[in-house]
């Protein structure tokens, strides 16, 4: 017999007991997030597979980046998935979690000196994209093909302001390069961090490549936009 559209036949019984078998909102949501990093991962062996059949060097080169990227961020999706309901993280057991991911997804040692701030978990998976995307590009541009490399994270606040910094001791920034005017994407998106968390964003050279957010801690007591939109 066929049931009318919103309604259930006796031997379905009553609508919402289909959904007393369906998963606890917070395992639902895990499980999500558990497809989301696979599916990232499976993406990214598919432009490594398109990677090796091309042979335009550019093209090669430039797959071969998005695949890489596209696994450091599965990664750290499943770092960061397991903080978003988080009210309040300590940054300090955070970052120290964190580098060892970025270690494993980038090949370079990472050591961090961080104080124990306390900030919304909003905030430090804001924090979290802008290193892993700085770490990125460390491993990209500080050093050569195959060479080992070290990336260094400080992490200090006073209460008011907190100063976050990722440096690496490889080849410097140069003479000409400009923070605000760098239009590769990581470094959009560390800007667009920083404008979100209503701080700045400052690059220097210093035995190495040094970047540096400081962000108001009064800034923080509310949600971040997760958008990365550009500025009006």
């Amino acid at each position: 017999m066929r049931t009318p559209a919103g309604q259930s036949s006796p031997e379905q019984g009553p609508a919402s007991g289909a959904r007393a078998t369906s998963l606890p909102v917070v395992d639902e949501r895990r499980e999500i997030d558990h497809r989301l990093a696979n599916s990232l991962q499976l993406a990214a062996d598919f432009l490594a597979f398109e990677q090796a059949r091309l042979e335009d060097p550019r093209a090669r080169a430039v797959l071969q980046q998005t695949a890489a990227r596209m696994v450091a961020v599965g990664h750290l999706h499943r770092f960061l998935s397991a903080h978003k309901d988080a009210p309040n993280v300590n940054l300090e057991p955070f970052l120290t979690e964190l580098c060892t991911r970025i270690v494993g997804s980038t090949g370079l040692s990472c050591s961090v000196d961080a104080d124990p701030v306390i900030v919304p978990g909003e905030t430090a998976q804001q924090l979290g994209i802008a290193i892993n995307e700085l770490a990125m590009n460390a491993a990209k541009h500080a050093y050569r093909q195959g060479e080992p490399g070290q990336l260094h994270v400080d992490c200090h606040g006073d209460g008011k302001i907190l100063r976050l910094s990722v440096c690496d001791d490889g080849e410097g920034l140069g003479r000409d390069f400009s923070a605000e005017g760098a239009t590769g994407l990581g470094l959009t998106i560390v800007r667009a961090v920083a404008r979100q968390l209503k701080g700045s964003l400052e690059a220097r050279d210093d035995h190495g490549a040094r970047f540096t957010i400081t962000i108001p801690l009064a800034a923080a007591i509310g949600p971040a936009s997760r958008s990365f939109s550009p500025p009006t």
